[in-house]
């Protein structure tokens, strides 16, 4: 039972207000978001709640399109996670950081609202028939192998032996599940890697799997002793994951930074079939390049006579550059793109996202430049803060110009450089 924080129109006309606490919906009871979103489709359902200490049953009557948008005053807050993952991002960051980054979430609820991945090793079994009950779908699963006793070392808990018996039931059930496969040289790699995507392949529900590197930081003391593939491993899991993609028909992928390590071009946009795995860095550089291509195409050829500094990750720095040259033919700006070393977290680490404005201030000589661009990744959802707490505004300060957020995928790249120099509002 939670307090209604605000009311779309079709629960103000049967009569809810704000302030009331509901119970449940549709007769279920109700214990957070979800559960109100589980209705937003149904043109007739019963609301039970308490007023002034009394329970009063209320009838929702709407169209199927039109929303039910209850808001409950009630926080959601994650589950945290009951493992000890070998290559646990947390436990590799170091001091001064924003806190939020230090907690360990393992939470299904978030992996249906905004696609985190979670481990399924914290749930009761009511929970699990929860996901049925509420059709939770799709969800995101990492499981990093399909054979029990690897997945167990893996993630140093015993509960993940069940992990594939509640995929098979949330499958059964029509829960859709895309997989993630963190790949540990030695651990799950090579045979291993080629059973998971079998394995996962034959669990029904299972849309995609995300085969993704192991992530270092130069922070692991005390830690278990892994480490980084090879170029030559790199290229080898390539090799293996394209196979079985042709052979079952687009079902897994290497994620982009594994193709950077193995020396190799990410794929063609076709390959990449609808993205379903594009937060885990599967299809990012395509994508970026087709948006970029897009975005030129609607774009008047421009003389903007601008200098700008271009500030990426070190994998993403060659390929942006060859890149820049036809934003910089068509919009008239000359570039430079600056390929940051990460010596906060290590120089193993070196994707954009995780670029500190520490790094760019120390790196990012943007002496003679206009304007300085960096990809909205390396910023706190929603805000303008670097992963090592420094604002955009410190970063303008410190370069001595001012700083451009651009989408990551490319799709506003060109347009907002020449909206900021044409003093334009561009979104």
């Amino acid at each position: 039972m939670a307090e209604i924080r605000s009311l779309g129109r079709a629960a103000k006309r049967a009569g809810l207000r704000v302030g009331d606490r509901l119970v449940s919906l549709g007769g279920e009871p109700v214990e957070d978001i979800l559960d109100c979103l589980r209705f937003e489709g149904e043109e007739r359902l019963d609301a039970e709640i308490v007023r002034g200490g009394k329970h009063r049953v209320l009838h929702i009557r709407k169209s199927a399109d039109e929303p039910l948008d209850i808001e409950l005053d009630a926080e959601m807050r994650p589950m945290h996670c009951r493992n000890k993952c070998v290559f646990c991002f947390v436990d590799q960051l170091p001091k001064g950081m924003r806190d939020s980054l230090y907690v360990k979430d393992d939470d299904y609820r978030y992996s249906f609202i905004s696609g985190s991945y979670v481990t399924l090793t914290n749930l009761s079994d009511a929970e699990v028939e929860r996901i049925v009950r509420l059709h939770l779908s799709p969800i995101y699963i990492s499981v990093h192998a399909f054979t029990d006793d690897v997945r167990v070392r893996l993630v140093t808990n015993p509960a993940t032996r069940s992990l594939i018996d509640r995929m098979r039931r949330l499958g059964e059930k029509g829960i859709k599940m895309h997989t993630q496969l963190v790949i540990v040289p030695g651990i799950n790699d090579g045979e291993e890697l080629v059973r998971s995507i079998r394995g996962l392949h034959g669990v029904k529900g299972v849309e995609s799997v995300a085969v993704v590197p192991v992530g270092l930081t130069a922070h692991r003391e005390g830690l278990a002793p892994i480490r980084i593939a090879t170029k030559e491993e790199s290229a080898a899991t390539v090799a293996e994951v394209e196979r079985l993609n042709a052979e079952f028909g687009g079902f897994c992928w290497c994620s982009d930074e594994y193709y950077v390590k193995a020396g190799l071009s990410p794929r063609e946009y076709a390959y990449y079939g609808d993205f379903e795995q594009i937060e885990n860095g599967v299809g990012l550089f395509a994508e970026f390049y087709d948006n970029v291509d897009y975005e030129l195409s609607t774009l008047p050829k421009m003389h903007l006579g601008k200098r700008v500094a271009l500030i990426t990750g070190v994998d993403f720095a060659p390929f942006l550059r060859e890149k820049m040259k036809e934003v910089d033919a068509h919009i008239g700006t000359s570039s430079t793109v600056f390929g940051i070393v990460n010596r906060f977290f290590g120089e193993t680490i070196t994707v954009a996202g995780l670029v500190t404005a520490g790094d760019v201030i120390a790196q990012a000589d943007c002496s003679g430049m206009d304007a300085a661009v960096i990809p909205d990744n390396m910023l706190k959802e929603f805000g303008d803060v670097f992963l090592d707490n420094v604002t955009v505004g410190e970063v303008e300060r410190a370069l001595g110009v001012p700083v451009i957020v651009v989408s990551h995928s490319g799709s506003d790249l060109a347009g907002s450089i020449a909206g900021f120099f044409r003093g334009e509002d561009h979104k």
